[in-house]
């Protein structure tokens, strides 16, 4: 079959996504765009906006549109199964427990075990579901419990992506924090880490998203090892106690800060990114200033700025005191300027350092950029013939939405 895998949403989606493009290599299927005419649509979809439900709706209906067979799956297809039935009636839906049912549609039972990703950094997939009750979130109810993938398996798919020659894995899951909390043994994400240190050469370890409260005494130490990349994404949501409290996290303002000041001084040159949500039910002009002042001070590299998005059968849906969508786009743009000028910052910082950059693609330009080990994107010119997975840059000034610097 000719099979096309189109994903919306979060790395955990593009992980799996990925598993089922290797596996249709591997049965003797072509993985095609979905201009090319596939026999096959695969949509992995994502449900963490009204957003994100409207381009799920789109991409159904322009692969139905090519002919294909179309199936839907992760979490749109989870809440809003009437809805896709709606578009059509001959849309299969794969409820996101139920996924390993696409390998096994796509495994021609090949002997081939080659690894080949669509990226240059790997995701792998070490747990799935969140047991968290933010009031604004529908992922655990489209996802479930929390269920981690036993330390072996994950091991070994390292393995095999390391000897593949890939230079760098990003552990990636629903909430990694709580790796390991429903197996018996009650084994933790650093146990996991220190497992694959072990049991790999030189490959590079980079973690997704973490609470505050997940980055302990253990976790620090081993961010000091130089294959685990220095670089923490660590969401916030909001700067405001009474709005952190109607959310349901589990921290205060100056926990936050606290874990954050803790994390800055441990780890040198360390990239730290967050996630803020503005116009949430009940944020006034003082609470979205407590926000601005809060972010304000906290060096971030970097901020991913949501507008509040109502999901429909959470507990934020049902209160009032709603904000205006014009009043959460003009915040969105404030608190996006803010973030602006914290990356420009953190890349000037950049200036003179050498990175480890895993070389990705190259541009119409001859440029080429990669990744460094704390998440910036490096631009660079290689003037020999072969191409490393992994190089060193030195970084000479910001450049586009990076830094540029020569290889050395």
């Amino acid at each position: 079959m000719r099979v096309s895998v189109l994903t919306l949403g979060c790395k955990t989606n593009l992980s799996e996504s990925d598993w089922f493009k290797i596996v249709a290599k591997r049965g003797g299927h072509e993985v095609v765009d979905l201009h090319e005419s596939p026999d096959l649509c695969i949509i992995n979809t994502c449900t963490v906006t009204s957003k994100s439900d409207y381009q799920c709706r789109q991409l159904i209906r322009r692969a139905l549109r090519t002919g294909a067979e179309v199936v839907v799956t992760g979490c749109y297809a989870e809440i809003a199964e009437p809805v896709i039935k709606a578009i059509s009636s001959d849309i299969k839906i794969v409820k996101n427990p139920d996924k390993n049912k696409i390998l096994h549609i796509l495994d021609g039972h090949n002997e081939s075990k080659s690894l080949e990703f669509g990226r240059a950094r790997p995701f792998v997939k070490i747990q799935d579901g969140c047991s968290f009750s933010c009031s604004y979130c529908i992922i655990p109810r489209a996802r479930g419990r929390p269920k981690s993938r036993p330390i072996k398996e994950v091991l070994e798919e390292v393995q095999a992506i390391e000897e593949a020659g890939y230079r760098e894995v990003v552990l990636t899951g629903i909430h990694i924090g709580l790796y390991g909390v429903d197996i018996p043994d009650k084994v933790t994400l650093s146990e996991l880490i220190k497992n694959l240190l072990n049991k790999t050469d030189n490959i590079r370890i980079r973690l997704s998203s973490l609470e505050i409260n997940e980055v302990t005494e253990e976790m620090l130490e081993l961010l000091q090892d130089p294959r685990i990349c220095p670089h923490l994404h660590l969401p916030l949501q909001s700067g405001d106690d009474d709005i952190l409290k109607a959310m349901r996290r589990p921290y205060t303002t100056a926990e936050y800060l606290r874990g954050v000041e803790i994390v800055l001084n441990r780890v040198d040159n360390l990239a730290l990114g967050t996630d803020i949500i503005v116009g949430f039910p009940g944020e006034g002009d003082k609470e979205f200033k407590n926000t601005k002042k809060f972010i304000e001070n906290i060096p971030f590299s970097y901020m991913h700025i949501f507008p509040y998005s109502e999901r429909p059968g959470t507990l934020a849906s049902k209160m009032d005191n709603k904000v205006s969508p014009g009043v959460k786009k003009e915040r969105a743009r404030l608190l996006r300027e803010i973030d602006q000028q914290k990356r420009t910052a953190y890349r000037k910082a950049q200036i003179g350092r050498i990175l480890e950059v895993i070389n990705e693609r190259k541009l119409e330009d001859g440029l080429r950029v990669g990744k460094s080990e704390n998440y910036v994107n490096v631009y660079f010119k290689n003037p020999y013939r072969r191409e490393p997975r992994l190089l060193k840059v030195k970084v000479l000034n910001p450049f586009r939405d990076g830094v540029y610097g020569i290889m050395v």
